[in-house]
């Protein structure tokens, strides 16, 4: 048990040239089933944006690690259940990521682009299995919109946005209700007596380009 509460990565020497050399340590957060959860891939999914994380600065709060973490539980599913991502649909991602810009903002403090790419691909496999789960199967009938609309005239522009925050929430619930069915099933263990914030091993600076 200690042994992997205990771990500490060396993440990457980043640096360009004229700047110091820089070492930075990459902590053991959490576990998911047997697999540990790293500091600088959870920093690494903020800036990616993926698994529902805001792209923003800063410390990693535990909130973003929570986040990460109940993310997994889908990314575990996806995987098992041989969820595919088209590999157009793939580089679509990638390219609005920033491709080649965020490649070589991700080399300039020692991050392999590759692990990036794997993070959105998971982060597209989920998507997929939401849908093929979920949203498949959220259904939102016209009694349904009346409902929420009221009494009177509503224009059809209207109706379709109506129906559409109806079957957001539907997907939303289901997703939620499967996470806590699914987190009986899998556990997922923080390391005792460690608290965030932290910082962040890495930025990507926005003045690089891409996202």
């Amino acid at each position: 048990m200690r042994a992997w509460i205990a771990t500490m990565l060396l993440l990457a020497t980043a640096g360009t040239a004229g700047a110091a050399d820089l070492r930075v340590i990459d902590e053991v957060l959490a576990k998911v089933a047997s697999r540990p959860v790293t500091l600088s891939e959870v920093t690494l999914a903020r800036a990616l944006g993926v698994f529902g994380l805001e792209p923003t600065s800063g410390p990693i709060t535990d909130a973003d690690l929570g986040k990460y973490l109940d993310a997994q539980l889908a990314v575990r599913e996806s995987a098992q259940l041989d969820v595919e991502v088209p590999a157009a649909d793939l580089d679509s991602a990638w390219e609005k990521a920033g491709a080649a810009a965020l490649a070589s903002r991700l080399a300039a403090v020692g991050v392999d682009p590759a692990w990036a790419r794997r993070l959105i691909e998971a982060d597209q496999r989920v998507q997929r299995f939401i849908d093929l789960r979920f949203r498949a199967f959220a259904f939102v009938t016209d009694f349904d919109v009346d409902e929420a609309l009221g009494p009177g005239a509503h224009d059809e522009a209207t109706r379709a946005r109506t129906r559409e925050r109806l079957r957001a929430d539907m997907v939303t619930r289901a997703f939620t209700d499967w996470q806590q069915e699914a987190s009986q099933r899998v556990p997922i263990k923080r390391v005792p007596g460690v608290t965030g914030p932290w910082p962040a091993p890495f930025t990507l600076d926005a003045a690089a380009g891409g996202r």
